[in-house]
C-alpha cells in the first residue's frame, strides 16, 4: 500500500515518514457494499477502519449517531479504550479503505509523537 493513502486520513496526516512506511507495509485493505455491517456493537475491538471512499453510519441500537466518510476513521473508541464496541457501523454507501490492527495502533501510540493526543481528542470529540 502507498504511504500517501495512509497519510490522506485525518488521524494519520501528521505521522512521520518512518511510521507511514511501517503502516504501508502492514495495513490491510477492506471494502464493503451498502447495507453491510462493518462493526457490530458489543463485539471485541480488533481494528481501526480508515475510510477512503464511501460513507458509513455509526449507530447505537436504532439511533444514528453520526455519518463518517472519506478521510475519517471508525472503531477508534474500541481500540483506544481496549474494550468492546460501543456502537455498530453500517455501510451507508459502498465503502472502502484500510484497517489497522490493535497492535499497529499500539505501536503508533508508543512511537509516533502526538498520535496518542490526536486519538484521544477524536475519542472525546465523538463521545459515543
Amino acid at each position: 500500500m502507498d504511504k500517501e493513502r495512509i497519510k490522506s486520513g485525518d488521524l494519520f496526516a501528521e505521522l512521520p515518514d518512518e511510521q507511514l512506511e511501517k503502516l504501508a507495509g502492514t495495513a490491510k485493505e477492506w471494502s464493503a457494499p451498502k447495507g453491510d455491517t462493518l462493526i457490530q456493537r458489543e463485539d471485541s475491538s480488533f481494528q481501526l477502519f480508515a475510510i477512503e471512499d464511501g460513507s458509513v453510519d455509526v449507530c447505537k441500537q436504532e439511533e444514528k449517531l453520526a455519518t463518517v466518510g472519506k478521510g475519517e476513521v471508525v472503531g477508534e473508541i474500541g481500540v483506544a479504550k481496549r474494550g468492546v464496541r460501543k456502537a455498530s457501523v453500517e455501510v451507508k454507501e459502498d465503502a472502502k479503505g484500510f484497517f489497522l490492527t490493535n497492535s499497529q495502533v499500539e505501536m503508533l501510540r508508543r512511537e509516533a509523537d502526538g498520535f496518542e493526543d490526536r486519538l484521544q481528542a477524536l475519542v472525546e470529540k465523538r463521545g459515543f
